[in-house]
């Protein structure tokens, strides 16, 4: 058993402190992304204590003034996600996640691009831009963010705030589901019997740049 899974068994037998303790120094000493992740959804969930979110967020500052992309992205989480505080800050989530894309952490590219096509943060000062949210979740799918593609899919697929287009959506959720997205291949397979249009072209785009992605990793890797 892994400390990650030891974590997640404490965490599941109501041993929430243990938890903490573990996933914190696996973040801490391991710069390990799924415990930076489980932390995350801990305090989402309201599991932490009062003195326990303050250490995560000193230590998530304090790694994002050092370039630490993935912590200014759960910054950034946080914030959206009104973890801390009163409720939602977009415009502090908006800068976390805008200094973690620099980072090249793609999945914020997702979280941004939400914001403005959905204008959550409008009341805040961060004004609906649905073209702009498309090109912020379109620039996360190219560079490899399933979650980005999946996103982007489904907006495609819905035309309930950007008008449908099966054919973008067969794209973006065939390129998350090359990706091993569960939902989006779940998604194609309704897709499959409800749309009968021909997406074979789709289908050798998505593949082509699936494959692209897939070779610059591998590039980084050896980097």
């Amino acid at each position: 058993m892994s400390t990650v899974e030891l974590g997640e068994l404490n965490l599941r037998n109501g041993k929430n402190d243990v938890a903490f303790e573990i996933f914190f120094d696996l973040a801490q000493y391991e710069l390990s992304a799924d415990a930076q992740f489980a932390l995350i959804k801990m305090c989402s969930d309201g599991l932490l204590k009062t003195d326990q979110i303050e250490s995560l967020m000193t230590w998530l500052n304090r790694e994002s003034g050092r370039g630490n992309g993935y912590a200014d992205y759960n910054v950034g989480l946080i914030h959206e996600r009104g973890s801390i505080g009163n409720g939602p800050d977009y415009k502090k989530a908006v800068e976390f996640y805008l200094k973690a894309i620099k980072e090249d952490v793609h999945d914020a590219l997702c979280n941004l691009g939400n914001i403005y096509i959905t204008g959550v943060g409008a009341t805040q000062g961060i004004p609906q831009d649905i073209e702009k949210g498309i090109e912020f979740l379109a620039k996360g799918a190219e560079l490899g963010s399933r979650q980005a593609a999946y996103t982007l899919g489904s907006y495609f697929g819905k035309g309930e705030i950007i008008p449908v287009n099966y054919s973008k959506a067969f794209f973006y959720l065939t390129l998350a589901s090359l990706a091993q997205h569960d939902q989006a291949k779940r998604i194609l397979l309704i897709m499959e019997h409800s749309v009968k249009d021909d997406f074979s072209k789709e289908l050798e785009q998505a593949k082509h740049l699936h494959s692209k992605i897939e070779n610059m990793r591998q590039l980084y890797k050896l980097l």
